[in-house]
């Protein structure tokens, strides 16, 4: 099982007029599992049925931010963990910053280290280029 990448130009960050291109592989053709076909997978591999599967896995996506908003880490043990961070304004004294400040929450995932180590020998192949 190989995963398909192809080369994308991209010029140097931050340099005015782009400065010196250079290439670099991104994945490609990446395909999109949606939960029904992913509940398929699990129900032919235990013995709960495809809807039980679907029920567990809607009720878990229904109380994450609760969990997320209650200041609680969600760590799914062999997956890695979720967790809400905040950004926020930078202040001159530790007095200024109030909850005020925070501009932006966003939720971030940390892979668990067998989750890491199972996709770490991961084989890539070229993508073919297609002339349109």
């Amino acid at each position: 099982m190989s995963i398909e990448y192809k080369v994308v130009k991209h010029a140097s960050p931050g340099v005015k007029g782009g400065g010196e291109y250079k290439y670099y592989p991104r994945i490609t053709n990446r395909r999109t599992v949606k939960m029904k076909e992913l509940c398929e997978h699990i129900e032919k591999m235990s013995t709960c049925s495809e809807a039980d599967v679907m029920a567990v896995l809607y009720t878990f996506i229904s109380e994450m931010p609760t969990l997320l908003k209650s200041n609680c880490s969600i760590d799914l043990e062999g997956l890695g963990i979720f967790s809400l961070h905040a950004s926020g304004e930078g202040c001159d004294t530790e007095e200024e910053v109030t909850a005020r400040k925070i501009t932006n929450t966003k939720i971030a995932f940390r892979p668990s280290k067998r989750l890491k180590t199972e996709v770490s020998g991961t084989k890539f192949i070229k993508a073919r280029n297609i002339k349109r």
